[in-house]
C-alpha cells in the first residue's frame, strides 16, 4: 500500500514537472515570436492627440517677443548667467566687445 502511495505520488510529481516545462517552453515560443515578428504589444497601441496645426503661428510672436528670432536673447541670458551677477558680466562683455565688429577688430582709418 506504501509503495502504491509513493508511486501515484511520483506520477503526480512528474506531471506537474512535465507541464511546468511543456508550459514554460510554450510560453517562450509565444513570447519570442510576439516580440520578434509581432512586435511588442505597446507598438500597436494607438494613440490620438488633439493638435491644432494654427496655434504655432500664435505662438511664434510671443516666443520671438519673450526670446529673441531663433533664440539669440535666451542665448545671451544663458551666456550672462544665474547667479545674479549678470549685470556686471554684461559690462564686462561690452567694455571687452568695445572696437569689435562680430569678432573682429574694427578697422579704423
Amino acid at each position: 500500500m506504501a509503495k502504491l502511495v509513493v508511486i501515484v505520488c511520483a506520477i503526480v510529481l512528474l506531471a506537474t514537472v512535465e507541464h511546468r516545462v511543456e508550459a514554460t517552453v510554450v510560453r517562450l515560443l509565444t513570447d519570442f515570436i510576439q516580440n520578434n515578428v509581432a512586435g511588442i504589444p505597446l507598438i500597436h497601441k494607438t494613440e490620438e492627440y488633439d493638435f491644432d496645426p494654427e496655434i504655432s503661428k500664435k505662438r511664434r510672436e510671443l516666443y520671438y517677443e519673450l526670446h529673441g528670432y531663433r533664440g539669440e536673447k535666451v542665448i545671451e541670458r544663458l551666456g550672462l548667467g544665474i547667479d545674479g551677477k549678470h549685470h556686471e558680466r554684461a559690462e564686462h562683455q561690452r567694455q571687452r566687445d568695445e572696437g569689435h565688429l562680430q569678432g573682429l577688430n574694427y578697422f579704423q582709418p
